[in-house]
């Protein structure tokens, strides 16, 4: 069984992961694009109605790319090389016969864009103890659009909040002499 802990990003551990799952994360028949989509996999964390897309494999060229010393690892560093037009997305690991999908909710980029990767909630390498090595991973990013955090709030500086009270009062003896 995956475990969100079989996959971080910058030490984030992922939201929830569905796996493992027989067969091909990608490819013509029953992709899990089909079940992100259709089958509205996830969507008790992220809501319904959510679209998403195949942005790239870690064995072709894109901005996903896979960081390790060589092809046949089983754990290793992963990267993003650049952050995503959305905060939700899922990372795919394919082992074996099989892949797991791991979602990342409203995840805030300036955690970092590398992180670790474990292929043991895919599929053992018969020792029960490792992952087989991995195959391939896959980066499906949601129409969800990136949350932003809300720009600050200006304070009022001390000498302005200073001059204001100085005002308020000067107010208050102005009417008390007025009304004597």
């Amino acid at each position: 069984m995956c475990k969100i802990t079989d996959i971080s990003l910058g030490g984030v551990s992922a939201t929830a992961c569905d796996g493992p799952n027989a067969g091909n994360d990608t490819g013509n028949a029953g992709t899990l694009l089909s079940k992100l989509n259709d089958d509205d996999l996830f969507s008790s964390f992220v809501g319904t109605g959510v679209q998403w897309t195949l942005a790239g494999k870690s064995d072709d060229t894109n901005p996903f790319a896979i960081t390790t010393d060589d092809g046949e690892i089983s754990t290793g560093a992963w990267g993003l090389g650049s952050t995503l037009s959305s905060n939700t997305f899922v990372v795919s690991l394919k082992a074996g016969n099989g892949y797991s999908a791991y979602l990342f909710k409203d995840y805030d980029f300036t955690q970092g864009l590398t992180g670790i990767l474990n292929t043991i909630g895919v599929a053992l390498d018969g020792s029960g103890n490792a992952g087989k090595a991995l195959s391939h991973a896959s980066l499906f990013v949601s129409n969800i659009k990136r949350n932003t955090p809300p720009p600050p709030t200006p304070l009022p500086e001390p000498a302005s909040l200073l001059g204001l009270g100085l005002l308020a009062t000067g107010m208050i003896k102005i009417r008390r002499r007025r009304s004597i």
